[in-house]
């Protein structure tokens, strides 16, 4: 009888590293080293080489952590991690998708059975089979030693084994921890801003991207259910009746950084910063006060009714925001963003979810900025995936955030001499001069936004979280709102419409109300946001779920407003 040697577990997890790190991560190496063979440089190489260790070092590390809780411990969650990394693998080869947050969020959440069948099928199964029989073999089939946990009982064997353990986890760590800082220094010097090195790769491959985008998933549920109070949920507390116009329309809500409306040339700035924008027919722009004066304050008071967010320093949240509400109401969502505003992010409920560095690891996007033009493509993408309409798509933009001239391409340095580095000393008038010209690129990319929905029944929402001081070698915001100067509150609120959302009568005078308040002169606030984007798609609801008097489109308001605008003026 042929006696076959039992593996320990050190080697299985040596074995699954590879497997999982280096096999199942095959066709991602590939598409980046395609990448640097046609761009080759010393700082591309290296990362090359970094990922590599990485994604063995770091699946190794993960894999004999397992064998903390003991031999069967370690053949369960080895068994998940290898399956789980397989299934992710089929969708990444097949569709040259990123596995990230709001894939994550999807599989765990979603009751579409029909939206399942689709994209689960007979091939899936093969993968599934043939490429995850062969690793779960190797693990159930081989007895070997207990793991850590036991070893620790013999001092020698211990130190093996966690000495193994810390080397995998400096290996994985620490030429992606160095690269980082070059890339870091390299954006300072050529004055480019782009997403963390780090987060790119752990977002790239197996299994770091379903074991960080769980984590983070687990972390905001963990959150919201057990450190936060429970939330008033508007569409369980009120009625709300739609109109039968919603259920082909496209809601677009683009939310600017730090940019503000005095900067604006449609709001009568010196400098013409907004062509594009002052062309359009189908525009209203008002005058915008902030209910905060930064970022995570703002995205927690702007999205609720009034009084949904409390007055206390971190603005605690009391109720669910519209965008949840929209899905509730039958609204299928998406969320793409240039930062990384995550908790906010899960808030929105949205179908699916994809941050900077989601966005940034994908192979058209590889070795790019941070350029707000990346969520123009992703506009066109998710109405395609969802042509019958009655959906949201919410863009979180970096707009006009310092360091202002890494917000733009050199194309657009429109107004010279600007402020380039984040460590020179820049007078005032250079501070503006790159301000200025990020507006100009906020402007090119409303205008870029708007050109995927011209021939689509859409109605599209800019408004700007905070705004921003600026003085000689000085930018600020964040100053707490008793004290904080007035140009910190001034933000834009625009909305645009598509001839075919119009070609509705009840659209049309709705959005007439809007255009009649602009013309006057009226100013909103961050706190009519609710009440506005409901009652402007048209809902109504009698038990007070929208208050009229923070609707911009319920006529008895606008028309109080438009007077009390007019004699002031």
């Amino acid at each position: 009888m042929i006696k076959v040697r039992s593996l320990s577990q050190t080697q299985v997890s040596v074995l699954l590293a590879a497997y999982v790190g280096w096999f199942l991560n095959s066709a991602i190496f590939y598409r980046h080293i395609k990448l640097v063979v046609q761009q080759p440089t010393l700082l591309a190489g290296c990362s090359i080489a970094a990922e590599i260790l990485a994604t063995f070092f770091a699946t190794f590390f993960v894999l004999r952590l397992t064998s903390l809780g003991g031999k069967w411990c370690a053949k369960i969650f080895s068994s998940v991690l290898v399956l789980v990394s397989v299934a992710s693998a089929y969708y990444m080869f097949m569709y040259n998708i990123i596995i990230g947050y709001g894939i994550i969020a999807s599989v765990l959440t979603t009751t579409d059975t029909d939206l399942t069948s689709e994209v689960v099928g007979i091939w899936f199964y093969l993968w599934l089979l043939l490429l995850g029989l062969p690793p779960l073999i190797i693990i159930w089939l081989n007895d070997g030693n207990a793991g850590l946990l036991i070893q620790s009982r013999r001092v020698k064997s211990a130190l093996r084994g966690w000495g193994g353990v810390l080397l995998a986890v400096v290996l994985a760590w620490l030429p992606i921890r160095t690269l980082d800082k070059a890339y870091k220094a390299q954006e300072h010097q050529t004055n480019r801003d782009m997403p963390s090195y780090g987060g790119v790769v752990a977002h790239s491959y197996l299994p770091s991207n379903w074991v960080s985008s769980l984590g983070i998933f687990a972390w905001s549920r963990l959150n919201e259910d057990v450190f936060s109070e429970e939330l008033l949920d508007p569409a369980e507390r009120f009625h709300y009746t739609a109109p039968e116009s919603l259920d082909d329309t496209y809601v677009v809500f683009v939310i600017g950084e730090t940019t503000r409306w005095d900067h604006m040339g449609i709001f009568g700035y010196r400098r013409d910063t907004t062509p594009n924008l002052a062309k359009e027919s189908n525009l209203a722009a008002f005058r915008g006060e902030s209910c905060d004066t930064a970022t995570k304050l703002s995205l927690r008071c702007m999205f609720v009714r009034e009084g949904g967010a409390a007055n206390d320093p971190g603005r605690t949240l009391k109720e669910e925001n519209v965008f949840s509400v929209l899905r509730e109401l039958g609204f299928t969502s998406e969320l793409y963003a240039m930062q990384g505003e995550v908790w906010f992010y899960s808030k929105t409920d949205a179908n699916n979810i994809e941050f900077r560095e989601q966005i940034g690891s994908e192979p058209e996007n590889r070795g790019k900025t941070v350029d707000d033009m990346l969520l123009v493509p992703k506009v066109a993408q998710s109405v395609s995936q969802f042509p019958k309409g009655k959906h949201l798509i919410i863009l979180h933009t970096k707009g006009s955030h310092y360091l202002y001239s890494q917000r733009y391409p050199r194309s657009f340095a429109y107004y010279t001499p600007e402020c380039i580095g984040g460590n020179d000393f820049c007078s005032k008038e250079q501070l503006i001069n790159a301000y200025d010209n990020s507006v100009r690129y906020v402007d090119h990319t409303l205008d870029a936004i708007y050109d995927q929905l011209r021939d689509k029944k859409a109605i599209v929402f800019y408004v700007a979280d905070h705004g921003e001081s600026i003085s000689d070698n000085m930018h600020f915001h964040g100053t707490p709102r008793e004290m904080a100067p007035p140009e910190q509150f001034r933000v834009p609120m625009i909305v645009w419409a598509s001839n075919p959302f119009l070609a509705d009568s009840e659209n049309r005078q709705r959005f007439t109300l809007l255009q009649q308040q602009a013309k006057a002169g009226v100013q909103h606030k961050h706190t009519e946001i609710f009440d506005s984007l409901m009652g402007c798609l048209g809902y109504r609801s009698q038990d007070g779920g929208i208050n009229a008097k923070n609707n911009w489109c319920d006529r008895t308001t606008a028309e109080a407003a438009i007077k009390a605008a007019t004699s002031q003026h």
